[in-house]
């Protein structure tokens, strides 16, 4: 008796064009799950320390520049739709733009007042009000927008969450 065509993702056939996409969805899921601790141990600067709170930093730069490398294309498609009607996108491409202008500016303005990292590397700047300020700023600013970037994402962050779990619908453990 044939079941028909599948009846969702899950069960569909892995192709090899099809494990490909799954395995980038599951690379973008954990990179931006380690992005959320590392941003939340860095902030958490009491808890850390400031070495530990200034190399994380440096790391979610890095992982920051990795992430805009993966998530290129949809930056572009979401650009080109700004024209069209519709607010959703619009607003979520605003928050995302400023959450990278934030982001950006607190990680480059926390290498500016380095005590630790910077210095350990034999590289030694003058601290700046202004920077330290910037800094604070932009840290409260990301700690507003990260949320906000998580709510706006959170079907798709649940749907990967209970796809790597294993768990559907319907389906009793």
């Amino acid at each position: 008796m044939n079941a028909g065509p599948p009846t969702s993702l899950a069960d569909r056939p892995v192709t090899p064009s099809r494990r490909r996409v799954l395995a980038r969805t599951r690379l973008d899921f954990w990179l931006d799950a380690l992005m959320l601790v590392a941003y939340t141990l860095a902030y958490s600067l009491g808890f850390t320390g400031i070495a530990t709170h200034e190399w994380l930093g440096i790391g979610l730069g890095v992982v920051l520049l990795i992430h805009i490398t993966l998530h290129w294309d949809w930056v572009i498609r979401i650009t080109r739709k700004l024209l069209l009607p519709g607010g959703r996108e619009r607003f979520i491409w605003l928050v995302n733009l400023l959450l990278l202008g934030s982001m950006t500016l607190c990680i480059a303005s926390g290498i500016l007042i380095s005590e630790v990292a910077l210095p350990q590397l034999g590289i030694y700047l003058p601290g700046s009000p202004f920077w330290r300020e910037v800094h604070n700023v932009t840290a409260t600013l990301t700690l507003i927008l990260v949320p906000i970037h998580a709510a706006l994402r959170w079907r798709w962050i649940a749907g990967m969450a209970r796809r790597f779990a294993g768990w559907r619908p319907g389906r009793s453990r």
